[in-house]
């Protein structure tokens, strides 16, 4: 699936739970490098900050932290409203 800038997609984290995040700029490794392609990208659901913090995440009450999400991690593309 073919994901771009602003979409909202279902993913699922290290620390367990699935959160939905805002993609915001995409990573690709360099080709004579390490790493892994992704996406950074910021979760957007104060429950979702809420149930990671439960999983031991460390994030601060009210943060909508920006994070990397592996091209693995993603489940699906939420639907627009």
């Amino acid at each position: 699936m073919k994901y771009k800038v602003n979409d909202i997609v279902l993913v699922e984290s290290f620390a367990g739970p699935k959160v939905h995040v805002r993609l915001k700029k995409r990573i690709v490794k360099p080709k004579d490098f390490w790493g892994a392609d992704g996406w950074d990208a910021q979760i957007i659901y104060k429950k979702d900050v809420d149930i990671l913090r439960r999983h031991g995440v460390p994030y601060k009450q009210g943060e909508k932290p920006i994070v990397f999400v592996f091209d693995w991690h993603m489940i699906r593309k939420k639907k627009r409203e």
